[in-house]
């Protein structure tokens, strides 16, 4: 075990903690359970840059960590998101079209994920851009919305559509950057080739698609047997 997974692991018991406080504020506007979301989610956000310094720093990556960093930075987005769409008095309500888009965007890549996994051995595709961008402005919408909830903070919901919107927009075009990627892939793999067994049986049908022809080929033709 390395560093940066201890601190991943510690991120992911962070989630719990925002979740539940984000909740209890949302419910019953405690000041409390308020200042507990917005300390996790900063020890989280926090932590996660920490991490990755020390990974890259002293060269402490590994394939676990791999695994740990994004899923922490993912649950404690979804969380951020799910909480964020109710509708409450103490919170601003996210639109539900971006909160489609991320879970569907995330749908589509669990399942990309499980497919090549299970016939290519290893995903092979990396982290984009673009994908890194979609990942800091939801990072951003659920911290506005978060801060949102306290009026000395000064931020309108106003703007908060407008991130919202560059977020989906991001977000949505991973799909056109991930989806080739991960066709590539499958179509590397022998098994999305067409098997032998699947071959001959194509070539019967072939030759099969219709019967009458086969029953025209077994009648002699007029005048065959007066030759013979």
């Amino acid at each position: 075990m390395t560093v940066p997974n201890y601190i991943s692991i510690f991120r992911l018991m962070l989630v719990p903690v925002f979740v539940i406080s984000l909740l209890d504020f949302a419910d019953r506007g405690t000041g409390l359970s308020w200042w507990t979301a917005v300390g996790a989610f900063l020890v989280a956000v926090v932590s996660d840059g920490v991490d990755g310094y020390i990974a890259r720093r002293f060269k402490q990556r590994s394939e676990l960590g791999a695994f740990l960093d994004p899923m922490a930075d993912k649950l404690l987005l979804v969380s951020g998101l799910v909480v964020l769409s109710f509708s409450c008095d103490h919170l601003p309500q996210l639109p539900i079209w971006m909160i489609g888009m991320v879970f569907g965007r995330d749908l589509f890549l669990l399942l990309g994920f499980f497919v090549i996994t299970y016939w290519c051995g290893k995903m092979k595709i990396q982290p984009h851009f673009i994908s890194k961008c979609a990942t800091v402005l939801q990072m951003f919408v659920v911290a506005w919305g978060v801060l949102g909830g306290k009026e000395q903070f000064g931020l309108e919901t106003d703007w908060l559509f407008w991130w919202c919107l560059a977020a989906t927009v991001c977000t949505g075009s991973t799909f056109l950057i991930y989806f080739p990627a991960g066709m590539k892939q499958l179509r590397a793999v022998p098994a999305s080739a067409p098997s032998e067994d699947q071959s001959r049986r194509l070539v019967r049908l072939d030759f099969e698609v219709d019967p009458s022809t086969r029953m025209d080929a077994k009648t002699p033709r007029a005048g065959e047997h007066e030759d013979a």
